[in-house]
């Protein structure tokens, strides 16, 4: 339906694509970036493991999406199923919300380099990534277990 991600119970046999992320469950949103101020929202199923947040274009996919080789490329929050944390390729921020979110804001305000993420039931603030954006920037989406499942809801 392209407003929702969720792992297959069997691998799928794909072509090979250089846009297709390959060590890990990712994908990007279709619409990206390179101005202004943008929301979105995204619901999450399943506490099993996920993350959403935003990544350059020229993220590297055919790499785990952790690491020093991914330097700053993708910034986001999830859960492994136990705690929350926002994440860099070579950063990780524990969190403790308040309340167990289902729902997520993101805003990404492209000219002040700012990712920041709220709990979209109760606007309350969750974390803020500060960077340097220069080229197309996509929402991100990514799923770490079976079962889990991430909707885009704006």
């Amino acid at each position: 339906d392209r407003r929702s991600v969720k792992l297959g119970e069997r691998r799928q046999d794909l072509p090979e694509n250089p846009k297709r992320f390959d060590a890990d469950y990712c994908v990007l949103g279709a619409q990206g970036f390179t101005s202004g101020r943008h929301y979105w929202e995204v619901e999450v199923g399943g506490r099993r493991g996920w993350a959403v947040g935003a990544a350059r274009e020229t993220a590297r996919r055919k790499e785990k999406t952790t690491g020093p080789h991914q330097k700053r490329e993708i910034w986001c929050v999830g859960t492994n199923g136990k705690k929350y944390q926002a994440l860099t390729a070579t950063e990780q921020t524990s969190l403790s919300p308040s309340e167990r979110p289902r729902r997520f804001g993101v805003y990404l305000d492209y000219e002040r380099g700012q990712l920041g993420f709220y709990n979209a039931e109760s606007m309350s603030h969750i974390h803020t990534f500060n960077a340097s954006f220069h080229e197309r920037i996509f929402p991100f989406f990514r799923v770490l277990a079976k079962g889990t499942r991430i909707k885009i809801c704006t």
